[in-house]
């Protein structure tokens, strides 16, 4: 069974799997972006916006491209490479999601209506770039057949499945969740 993680409206994806990971016992597939891909599609997105005059799109956009080229910046500075990996990228997103999200918290209690609409209109539209989130159910089946192919006994073999599982499943679930639900699957096999 493939489980293909998408960008939202994105036309231009990657195919990506882990170099290390047996293909073919485990078919999945990740479609993401490196960030030169992110970049270019953001740029003609903002061109777009400005024929348009979506002003609160424009500004999202912007947003995310600066905090992409800026991140860019510092990675060629660090390590002399140009372009961000699709798990740096994912990342990176995720950062700017949780930050509008926190925002949202904070101007909800300082009732101030105005800005909460802004940043939840911001959060909609950079949420379009991130790949979607697996289902509980799709992550169940990745971590069996991971623990099928460790063949995983217990708890001892948890850091095992857990690596091996992030590296197929990539930015499309949160750590806390495939954690819990191998914790589900070890306790059923032990």
């Amino acid at each position: 069974m493939l489980l293909p993680l998408q960008y939202g409206n994105i036309d231009k994806p990657r195919l990506y799997l882990p170099e290390n990971f047996y293909a073919d016992t485990i078919l999945v597939v990740k479609i993401a972006m490196r960030s030169s891909d992110l970049k270019q599609i953001l740029s003609e997105e903002i061109q777009t916006a400005i024929t348009q005059q979506q002003e609160d799109r424009l500004r999202a956009l912007r947003s995310v491209h600066e905090l992409v080229v800026r991140a860019e910046r510092k990675k060629k500075a660090a390590l002399n490479r140009v372009t961000l990996t699709i798990d740096e990228t994912a990342k990176l997103l995720l950062k700017a999601i949780k930050t509008r999200k926190a925002a949202i918290e904070k101007y909800k209690e300082q009732r101030r209506d105005i800005l909460v609409k802004i940043e939840t209109e911001e959060l909609a539209i950079v949420d379009q770039y991130l790949p979607k989130q697996l289902t509980a159910e799709e992550i169940r089946e990745v971590v069996d057949q991971v623990i099928a192919q460790v063949a995983a006994e217990g708890s001892k073999d948890m850091l095992t499945v857990l690596g091996l599982a992030r590296e197929v499943i990539g930015p499309g679930a949160r750590r806390k969740v495939i954690v819990k639900i191998i914790e589900e699957q070890l306790n059923k096999t032990s």
